[in-house]
């Protein structure tokens, strides 16, 4: 008995072989996506990294005011802080009476001494002689006695023999007297002129603490705060606000040390930073431990250091672009693999 089944064949041609295709292509698909899903990995919490520049005091005092935001962005020599210096106006005024002293007993030493001297004359000769030494000597004790070199006993040895010099001379002997400029020693001199440059140094460097009430940015970039605040003390050369350098950023990445194998130096990377799509290349791979040492050398540390147990990839930016990167900003990296 034959049975016809040419129906059946031509319902299974008619749908059979059509769905059958379908499935080869839902499968191929399935196949494709996920090998294409699981060929790149993808980073979310990247983000614009810069070097820290601190904007430091120059000299100690108080800060007043602080005129930026965490996070604000800045311009080289904008005004980031007010501080209000230790330095006083009576301080200055009586630094300067210090430089003028100086410079006046400089002067005095530079022109000498000047005494005057009797000199005797009298048919006697040697008597008139002894007299002009008693009197010469006893001058240079009473000017070593003013200085406080000699004793008073050793000023008036000086002053009985000079009137035993004049007691023993003649009734004929005549007294004349000259004008002598004693230099003074080197030693002195030089001296003076030192208090005189010291005295100067303190001066100026005062003034300048007096007109050091501004901290300014150092380069243009972003504002990261410090823990200062207005109305506390500070020291000179210590930090009030660190600058993320807009002149030298990079985009950094964080990936599981597991997943270190999967990248390497100069890898193509793809990455989107406020909805626009740039690339560039993997320039360095840092090991946790390497971030460790890393952030014991830097001044400052940035948020990212959170991640510091994760490998930290740094991604070259493009040199030219239409908008404006700066640090701080969010990226999302995909690494082809």
């Amino acid at each position: 008995m034959e049975v016809d089944i040419s129906d059946k064949v031509n319902r299974f041609l008619k749908y059979g072989l059509p769905g059958l295709m379908l499935i080869a292509v839902l499968s191929a698909s399935g196949v494709w996506y996920y090998q294409h899903s699981h060929a790149y990995m993808t980073i979310r919490d990247a983000q614009v990294t810069s070097t820290l520049v601190g904007a430091k005091v120059r000299v100690p005092g108080v800060v007043t005011e602080i005129l930026v935001k965490d996070g604000e962005q800045v311009s080289a020599g904008q005004v980031l802080a007010h501080v209000k210096v230790n330095v006083t106006e009576d301080q200055i005024r009586q630094l300067q009476q210090t430089v003028d002293l100086s410079k006046q007993n400089l002067g005095a030493l530079r022109a000498g001494t000047t005494t005057t001297q009797p000199v005797y004359s009298s048919g006697g000769g040697g008597a008139s002689a002894d007299v002009g030494q008693a009197a010469a000597n006893l001058e240079k004790m009473e000017q070593l006695y003013a200085l406080g070199a000699v004793s008073a006993a050793k000023r008036d040895e000086a002053a009985a023999a000079y009137a035993a010099a004049q007691a023993a001379s003649g009734p004929s002997d005549t007294v004349s007297y000259q004008t002598v400029v004693q230099p003074a020693s080197p030693q002195a001199v030089r001296s003076a002129e030192l208090q005189v440059k010291q005295a100067e140094a303190a001066l100026e460097s005062a003034k300048k603490e007096s007109m050091a009430t501004d901290v300014t940015a150092p380069v243009a970039g972003t504002a990261y705060l410090t823990d200062l605040a207005a109305n506390s003390e500070v020291r000179a050369g210590q930090t009030v606000v660190n600058i993320g350098d807009a002149g030298n950023i990079w985009l950094e990445a964080y990936i599981n040390a597991d997943r270190k194998d999967k990248v390497r130096l100069g890898q193509f990377v793809a990455y989107t930073i406020d909805g626009k799509e740039y690339q560039g290349s993997i320039l360095d791979i840092q090991d946790p431990v390497d971030m460790a040492s890393a952030s014991d050398n830097t001044e400052g540390d940035t948020e990212d250091r959170l991640h510091g147990n994760k490998v930290t990839l740094k991604i070259s930016l493009p040199a030219q672009t239409d908008v404006s990167l700066h640090p701080g900003q969010a990226a999302v990296v995909k690494i082809s693999l």
